[in-house]
């Protein structure tokens, strides 16, 4: 009986720590501290040539920053950051599921296809779109910043229906790191207890 109790107090435990990949809401507490400089990195990097669409000149800039290796990237003009990181907020955006965030405003961007197929950086198209963008929303510090781009292939817009992005998010997300921690400690004493 002692061994059976055991175990399922500890499959419970385990079971609490674990997690998956993504957040279940926008703006809760980030897995990684650097995402949202992951995220400036790959689509706000400095000298986005967003005015043409030479193929030479977007190939060294994804040389430069060393993101060859992406089949489809897609990149906003270094004075569109605030507009993005508004996405992340009640203002900018609605949520969409998981941790992804809808624009309420169309955005330009450009999307740079590779030709894996042909060698290291070998550009197949380079095309400026007018979207609606998704993001992945993420509490880092004290705000809820941009961490990850989403296609939006079929144009989807925003659903007015649905909560705004932002800080509202963030409470629950404490409150249940609380429970989960709390249960989690409660779990392994009355397990040191049982040993």
């Amino acid at each position: 009986m002692m061994a059976v109790l055991l175990f399922l107090l500890l499959t419970f435990g385990l079971s609490l720590a674990s997690s998956p990949d993504g957040n279940p809401k926008p703006c809760m507490r980030a897995k990684h501290n650097n995402a949202h400089n992951v995220f400036l990195k790959r689509h706000l990097p400095e000298g986005v040539p967003v005015d043409t669409m030479d193929q030479n000149t977007w190939g060294a800039l994804l040389r430069q920053i060393k993101t060859c290796g992406r089949p489809t990237q897609s990149f906003f003009h270094v004075s569109q950051r605030e507009q993005v990181e508004r996405v992340c907020t009640k203002p900018g955006g609605k949520a969409l599921s998981g941790n992804l965030c809808i624009s309420k405003e169309p955005f330009n961007f450009v999307t740079v296809r590779l030709n894996m197929d042909e060698g290291l950086c070998s550009i197949k198209s380079i095309r400026n779109e007018t979207k609606h963008v998704i993001l992945g929303c993420d509490e880092i510090g004290d705000a809820c910043q941009p961490v990850h781009f989403e296609g939006n292939p079929t144009s989807k817009v925003p659903d007015n229906n649905q909560p705004d992005c932002g800080a509202a998010s963030t409470r629950g997300s404490a409150s249940r790191a609380s429970v989960h921690d709390a249960v989690l400690s409660i779990t392994f004493v009355v397990l040191a207890a049982l040993w």
